[in-house]
């Protein structure tokens, strides 16, 4: 969404979706004998595919409605198709970040920091920021996170009016250097403008994490006021009638820090007692004393 996208890939990853859904040119174009939903002929949507020519934006519409695609879940596509370098140098960070490669860490920043230079494309300025804010976290050298940049990120986040993967990553790297209100702001906005992005199981998990680092961030500050809305936006978020196991947890504990915080030891002590009790079933002893120990140290 922060760059414009390039159109002679909508043919390739219609094709893509079209093979998927396994249905014909003449099947998806309505071009056969008998049609009743004739788009445009079978030649034309090949020659689209292929990017010799282009067709119109109601034409793709309706090609998309003939082979079961929304329009919105079409845009999705394109965009992944068109970031898989953005999508790789963020699965890199973390796990620079893991390592605590520093080294490695300045390194991909100088390469995005020059990429934006030549080219001016702001996804590169963005990238170059997410890994700028980790070195200048570290007190690594002399790297610092300006007023100018936090300002610029601001303006960013507040102009995107649907987040993706990039703007959730943006501002998960700039918490730290975020006011409270700030950090609050925004994650209310990563509830208010992930609405199509959360359609994807893989990508929901994204913004649940989220939202569970930022109740965390405010109930670390004793801020009740904003960690009990996060919290309310928490459990919204895992409400499901499938059963999560993974996130119903992640919550409970959650939760349980929550009520310790505004002094009901007693009710998370019931919920930490639970999730020790069923770490001990999955053979997690040492994970289960440590649970049990959050209450006593309090």
């Amino acid at each position: 969404m922060s760059e414009k996208m390039n159109q002679s890939n909508w043919g390739y990853v219609f094709r893509e979706l079209r093979e998927a859904k396994n249905f014909s040119l003449s099947k998806a174009a309505g071009d056969y004998q008998g049609s009743t939903n004739y788009i445009t002929s079978k030649v034309q949507v090949s020659r689209f595919e292929r990017g010799i020519s282009d067709i119109t934006l109601t034409k793709i519409s309706g090609l998309l409605e003939n082979i079961g695609v929304s329009f919105e879940e079409y845009l999705y596509h394109i965009r992944s198709y068109e970031q898989p370098r953005e999508i790789s140098l963020v699965e890199h960070l973390g796990r620079f970040q893991e390592l605590n490669q520093l080294d490695k860490i300045e390194e991909q920043h100088l390469i995005l920091a020059n990429d934006y230079q030549k080219t001016k494309q702001r996804k590169f300025y963005w990238l170059a920021l997410e890994f700028k804010a980790y070195l200048a976290l570290k007190n690594f050298k002399d790297y610092e996170i300006k007023a100018e940049e936090i300002n610029a990120v601001s303006d960013y986040l507040f102009s995107v009016l649907e987040w993706g993967e990039s703007e959730i990553f943006l501002f998960g790297e700039f918490i730290p250097f975020l006011s409270e209100k700030q950090v609050f702001d925004y994650a209310k906005e990563v509830v208010n403008r992930t609405e199509f992005y959360r359609q994807f199981p893989q990508h929901k998990q994204q913004v649940v994490l989220m939202i569970r680092d930022c109740a965390l961030y405010f109930i670390d500050k004793t801020m009740k006021e904003e960690a009990n809305e996060l919290l309310k936006d928490y459990k919204n978020l895992i409400a499901s009638p499938i059963v999560d196991v993974y996130n119903r947890k992640e919550y409970k504990f959650v939760e349980g820090k929550y009520l310790l915080m505004v002094g009901k030891k007693q009710e998370a002590q019931q919920i930490f007692e639970f999730l020790a009790q069923m770490y001990e079933l999955l053979d997690y002893p040492e994970t289960a004393e440590m649970i049990r120990k959050i209450v006593t140290n309090k």
